[in-house]
């Protein structure tokens, strides 16, 4: 798991321009979802990293950022969740169920120089 400094939102748009478009957020209504009119199971999704983020000035704002991918059709996307007193007990048994394989070949860091 990486803590960084930078915000939720901003850490979101460099995935967006890395390609992780899709919102598995969807996932916490139903543990499936459509692409392309096939259904996409929960089986299918990794998680390739995590991102903590800490609310220096509101616990509100801790949160959680998953950049997950699709081992099947090859869709990338984000999964937020809160932690500590605003976690969201559906969407961590749903993140239980998703496999946690970290990449090491790809440059993770989300600093300014992107």
């Amino acid at each position: 798991m990486r803590n960084t400094e930078k915000t939720l939102s901003e850490v979101m748009r460099i995935l967006k321009d890395r390609g992780y478009t899709e919102d598995f957020n969807l996932l916490e209504v139903k543990e499936s979802y459509i692409k392309n009119g096939e259904p996409v199971n929960i089986e299918d999704l990794v998680i390739d990293k995590i991102y903590r983020f800490s609310g220096s000035n509101d616990v509100g704002d801790e949160a959680i950022l998953y950049a997950m991918r699709n081992v099947k059709d090859g869709a990338k996307g984000v999964f937020v969740n809160g932690y500590g007193l605003y976690v969201d007990e559906e969407a961590t048994a749903i993140i239980s169920k998703i496999t946690y394989h970290e990449i090491d070949n790809e440059d993770w860091t989300v600093n300014d120089n992107l």
